[in-house]
């Protein structure tokens, strides 16, 4: 008895052609993926750091302009234990003093009082990128002594316009 192959059968598999298309296709791939990865990691860091330092902008701000209202002296004096001020905002039983710690890049809101020294941190910003991201400016005056406009400029990313907060007092010190 003789045995027929079937005829019009399909054959299943891969062609030698389509075989070497797709190991070619999948070693394009296997090449560009991780450059991808790569490239979108480093956007999200740059993104996480402009993020937070938008954020301590935002909590500086909300802080900044009813410190320098309440004020009756301004100046730039060490206090609280604080030696590197960017300003000193001081009204009766109370100091209040802003600085930006280098080494952490946080900019911190420290104050003092009878009761003791409360430390609030209102955010970091990249010390390697701007190493002075917080500076005062006061108003018209040259010297910071008791102004009654006083201006923080703050630089979270250098490539961006930096941010000014302007606050006036609502009285000066005599």
């Amino acid at each position: 008895m003789t045995t027929q192959r079937p005829t019009g059968g399909s054959e299943s598999g891969f062609t030698l052609t389509e075989l070497l298309v797709t190991i070619v296709i999948l070693g394009i791939i296997g090449l560009m993926l991780p450059k991808a990865i790569l490239l979108g990691l480093q956007f999200t860091a740059g993104t996480e750091k402009r993020v937070a330092a938008t954020g301590a902008v935002g909590t500086l701000g909300r802080y900044f302009y009813g410190d320098v209202q309440s004020a009756t002296t301004v100046t730039t004096a060490p206090a609280c234990g604080v030696a590197d001020v960017i300003v000193h905002l001081g009204r009766p039983g109370t100091d209040i003093v802003y600085a930006h710690d280098v080494p952490t890049g946080t900019l911190n809101r420290v104050t003092c009082t009878d009761a003791g020294v409360v430390t609030t941190s209102l955010g970091r910003f990249d010390s390697a990128t701007t190493p002075h991201p917080v500076t005062l400016s006061c108003g018209a005056e040259i010297s910071c002594t008791s102004p009654m406009e006083v201006t923080l400029t703050v630089r979270s990313d250098p490539a961006a316009p930096p941010t000014a907060l302007t606050a006036v007092r609502r009285s000066s010190a005599s």
